[in-house]
């Protein structure tokens, strides 16, 4: 794709402009003096076992198998089970609002995020969030970065009543943004929804691999930014189609 042909650039949001491992990071290590024997396992165990949680119970929230306060009862009920522990259901929950305090603490972007924001609104393409999960929740994530304002469209699964990757939210974001599949470019952390719901829709890829560390296979023919955006101007390379 050149350069010129490129209008718009889309952004997942968790992990890819919020930084998500972060503020989880953060909840955990606290609920972790809470209950001692989460932290005899390595931090990435924990982490893992915390994203296997969000990630399963995450699935039936969207689909409407569980409420909002039914799904965060039972993520933390999973992640405690991963230790033999059984909690009632106030007390998961209580845990969890606990937890999501200590989150929102640690509310920061991904490193480098805001600024290449800025370089890609000062060449003038416009900006797109598209972002599974509810209204309530990625909104505000947006407002506490302080980087609503960059965006000309954001998209949430819970509006559009489907969620990544299935096409359909591609679609809903390409008509609200009055552009072509051809004329963007997708970034986002996820292998299984965002690149390859993007690729469905027919849209340009560039993959942030937040682990560059981890032993998963990593896909020969995608662009890859490796952890951040810290070197911005090598990741603006990038989405310009230019690395």
């Amino acid at each position: 794709m050149m350069m010129c042909e490129l209008k718009a650039v889309l952004f997942d949001l968790d992990d890819t402009l919020y930084d998500h491992l972060h503020s989880a990071k953060t909840g955990l290590l606290a609920l972790g003096k809470r209950y001692p024997v989460m932290l005899e396992i390595p931090i990435r165990e924990l982490e893992d076992r915390y994203s296997h949680a969000l990630e399963t119970v995450h699935k039936r929230l969207l689909i409407g198998e569980l409420n909002q306060q039914q799904a965060r009862t039972r993520r933390m009920q999973q992640l405690f089970e991963s230790f033999g522990i059984q909690v009632p259901d106030d007390q998961a929950y209580a845990e969890y609002r606990q937890f999501r305090r200590d989150y929102d603490t640690a509310c920061r972007c991904v490193s480098g995020a805001e600024l290449l924001l800025n370089r890609l609104q000062e060449i003038g393409l416009r900006l797109a969030v598209v972002t599974n999960n509810l209204v309530s929740e990625q909104f505000p994530k947006l407002q506490q970065l302080g980087i609503q304002d960059y965006f000309d469209v954001v998209t949430v699964s819970e509006e559009v009543g489907v969620a990544k990757p299935a096409l359909r939210i591609f679609e809903v974001t390409l008509d609200r943004l009055g552009v072509a599949a051809s004329q963007v470019v997708m970034v986002g952390d996820s292998l299984s929804s965002d690149i390859a719901g993007a690729r469905s829709a027919g849209i340009r890829t560039v993959w942030l691999n937040r682990r560059p560390e981890s032993t998963r296979d990593r896909p020969e023919d995608l662009t890859t930014i490796d952890r951040d955006f810290a070197d911005h101007e090598q990741a603006l390379d990038k989405i310009l189609g230019r690395a």
